[in-house]
């Protein structure tokens, strides 16, 4: 549990942290779905660069170490043996084994002035996948030397003559391969790729990455997976109460941050969007959504926007939404005097298509909206927009939520469209969130 704890906690370290403010350059005057996305893959990606080259440095600052390590490793009986799960063994003669590791070293060394020559010297540093389950290993000592299973494949220059090496080297880092197949290169220039599935410890499996990706007999090596899950892949929820996770934030009390804000100078408005935002923090999946006691106030701005929208309706409004709506009317949970309360709009929506709400704190990243889709949840902020500026918010209030999103999602085809985005979305690319983002701004 603990090493799954840590693999969770690194692959955070690639996700949106808990608020962004305008500090971090996000525009202040623009709000929208599409936006937050395209702005969360920028910021995803400076923060990959940077962690990823912070890794790479330190392991350059340890390659010389590692050789040390090797060449102590090197010292070995006349037969050299390879464990396979099956208990079965490959034996590799002594002068083999010698004549790899010198011809390794002369085409590494070969390797290296050649890119030197052409000015495109790689590091040998860290991948992104590696980044990952190096962070683990830092957290945990336990993780450290925890046996995982895990699938590795190279791409070999020179054909299967190249394979009693990667063997070695297996065995030296004290690996069990489990299964071991290969197929003909489909690129050009390469001869074979090699997929090897083994057991191994985390730090040995990163420093067996290393040692391969320096010789010029191998094109590349790629981590696919532990425990037969990406580490490349982003996290995401598998069950509805994960969604507990999905709460990152694109800002926090925005009225703090945004001097465009129309509560950005009232104190009394920030302290109560504030108040309202802590509840929605504090939510967990199956409690019953908190009820929020409107002010006057708060009830007047509604009133406003709800006449407005009666107006415009018969006009501008799809006859899906105008059914729903007069729906909504007559169970007088849409009535201009009072806010309708998240709870009993929720229960309308799970009589009608499935669809159930959960309490948001404020405008949610892309991945985390969509995410609660795949569910047939809707995250749904529950503060008021400021009563100076009643027919624009800047963010997600409970109005646009309520007046927006709600009536189409008790409709049927398009309660199925919008789990269909979410799903979609799980496990998805940062690009890929982006374009669905795109996609699901239809609401």
């Amino acid at each position: 549990m603990m090493a799954v704890a840590a693999a969770q906690k690194n692959r955070e370290m690639f996700a949106i942290k808990k608020s962004y403010s305008i500090e971090n350059g996000y525009p202040s005057r623009r709000r929208s779905l599409v936006d937050d996305a395209r702005f969360e893959t920028i910021v995803v990606k400076q923060t990959k660069q940077s962690v990823l080259e912070e890794a790479r440095q330190k392991a350059n600052e340890d390659e010389s170490l590692e050789s040390c390590v090797l060449q102590a490793q090197g010292e070995n009986p006349s037969q050299e043996k390879i464990e396979f799960e099956n208990n079965e063994n490959i034996e590799i003669p002594h002068d083999e084994v010698e004549e790899f590791e010198v011809e390794n070293l002369e085409s590494e060394r070969n390797y290296i002035e050649d890119q030197q020559e052409n000015g495109s010297i790689d590091d040998f540093g860290l991948t992104e996948d590696e980044v990952v389950l190096q962070n683990a290993v830092s957290d945990s000592p336990d993780a450290e030397n925890e046996l995982i299973r895990a699938a590795l494949v190279v791409r070999l220059k020179d054909g299967m003559s190249s394979l009693g090496r990667i063997l070695k080297a297996i065995e030296n880092y004290h690996g069990i391969v489990l299964h071991l197949e290969s197929r003909p290169s489909q690129d050009e220039g390469m001869q074979h790729d090699i997929l090897i599935k083994l057991d191994m410890t985390r730090v040995n499996i990163l420093q067996l990455i290393r040692s391969l990706r320096q010789s010029a007999s191998f094109a590349g090596i790629n981590l696919l997976s532990e425990d037969n899950i990406s580490v490349k892949a982003p996290w995401f929820p598998k069950h509805a109460s994960e969604l507990d996770s999905c709460n990152h934030l694109m800002t926090k009390y925005e009225p703090e941050l945004d001097m465009n804000h129309p509560g950005f100078a009232d104190k009394v408005y920030r302290q109560r969007r504030k108040e309202i935002a802590e509840i929605a923090f504090g939510y967990k999946f199956g409690d019953p959504i908190p009820r929020i006691s409107y002010t006057d106030v708060e009830n007047k701005t509604w009133r406003s926007v709800f006449r407005t929208v009666l107006d415009l309706m018969p006009k501008h409004a799809c006859m899906e939404y105008r059914l729903v709506f007069k729906k909504l009317q007559d169970e007088k949970i849409f009535v201009e005097d009072r806010i309708p309360q998240l709870e009993e709009m929720s229960a309308f929506l799970r009589r009608n298509t499935g669809f159930t709400l959960r309490p948001a704190a404020g405008l949610l990243t892309a991945r985390d909206f969509l995410a609660s889709l795949a569910f047939r949840i809707f995250q749904s902020t529950q503060y008021v927009r400021h009563v100076n500026s009643p027919y624009h918010t800047p963010e997600p209030d409970c109005i646009h939520e309520l007046l927006g999103h709600m009536p189409l999602l008790a409709d049927p085809s398009f309660a199925q469209f919008s789990q269909e985005i979410g799903l979609a979305s799980l496990g998805a690319s940062d690009e890929e969130i982006e374009k669905l983002s795109t996609v699901s701004i239809t609401f």
